[in-house]
């Protein structure tokens, strides 16, 4: 807050010496009564009310002279942005419990919201595919919209498979016309590509001819693994059972798609290492701000002008009204 006219503030002086002159202009003459005066005749003094009245309003009206101000400070930044698109597997095989007792798929949707939490002056989209590509969230600056997409996630609503070359090729469609300084993929799979239309290599090929990086993470264990079965029991309950079977990755295509765009490859297979990928993708992935403070006033002189207006009217209305007929 600030007084744009400040020097009228010293008006306010003028109140006390204007009082001090008042009373003794007023004062009365002093009589001696042998008798106590009565409690009745000194409890009322509507004088003194009109007085404070007076002053509250002509305080008021000094202080919207002086035009009060509220600073509000605002920021400019120049941003070198960084479109970054998050393109998770939601295949069956995510379920799968070999990451510390948790799945694959709830380990990858953790440290990914951590990640968006991390990010501030870069749009970000959301991409999950199985057996088909879907577009979760385009690249925006929205990410609450992001994080409840990624909340919403679930295994088992596309189609069953593994199309790698598909989710990659529908990410890179929303960033092709990018005019983001640097663009960016995070590929996240636990599995080889089996079904789609678009081969994985081309995919890559085709980032590559956009200048996209592509991050590509391999997570999970290779070999014998469990995969819960979840079926709804007679009471209501959920009864869990496991199957085993052998588990298989081609860390070798998602090697050549990363090395093919100036990306990066990391083979993760439990949640703390997860992180640290997400974490050096971050440092990888900076965003340049330059940032210039300004600070801008907005008048607040109304309210004071209003209130000492209607008190000025209120102390005269008075003094020429219902004070008169007081006994």
């Amino acid at each position: 807050m600030r007084f744009a006219h400040w020097p009228f503030l010293l008006l306010l002086l003028l109140i006390p010496i204007l009082h001090r002159w008042w009373v003794k202009r007023n004062q009365p003459p002093k009589i001696s009564f042998s008798l106590p005066v009565p409690e009745k005749a000194t409890s009322r003094n509507p004088v003194k009310i009109l007085l404070a009245l007076k002053y509250l309003g002509w305080g008021l009206m000094i202080i919207s002279l002086a035009r009060p101000q509220a600073s509000f400070r605002q920021q400019e930044r120049t941003i070198s942005g960084i479109d970054i698109m998050m393109v998770l597997d939601v295949s069956a095989s995510m379920n799968i419990e070999d990451l510390a007792e948790r799945s694959r798929f709830d380990i990858a949707k953790d440290v990914m919201k951590s990640f968006i939490d991390g990010r501030r002056n870069d749009r970000i989209g959301l991409v999950e595919f199985s057996g088909e590509p879907f577009t979760l969230a385009p690249p925006t600056l929205d990410y609450g919209l992001v994080k409840d997409s990624l909340k919403n996630a679930r295994i088992g609503v596309l189609k069953d498979g593994t199309a790698i070359g598909d989710g990659l090729s529908l990410a890179v469609a929303h960033l092709r016309n990018s005019k983001a300084k640097s663009r960016v993929i995070v590929l996240l799979t636990d599995g080889d590509n089996n079904v789609g239309q678009v081969d994985p290599a081309t995919a890559g090929e085709l980032a590559a001819g956009y200048s996209i990086r592509v991050y590509t993470i391999a997570i999970g264990r290779e070999g014998r693994v469990r995969l819960p079965i979840r079926q709804p029991g007679p009471f209501g309950n959920t009864i869990t059972t496991y199957q085993w079977f052998d588990n298989a990755l081609n860390p070798q295509l998602l090697e050549e798609i990363a090395s093919k765009t100036s990306g990066k490859f990391y083979r993760v297979t439990d949640e703390k290492a997860l992180e640290s990928v997400f974490s050096e993708i971050d440092q990888l992935e900076k965003t340049e701000v330059i940032a210039h403070e300004k600070i801008r006033y907005e008048e607040r002189y109304q309210k004071p002008l209003k209130f000492g207006a209607v008190i000025l009217v209120l102390e005269q209305l008075l003094a020429r009204g219902w004070w008169v007929l007081l006994p």
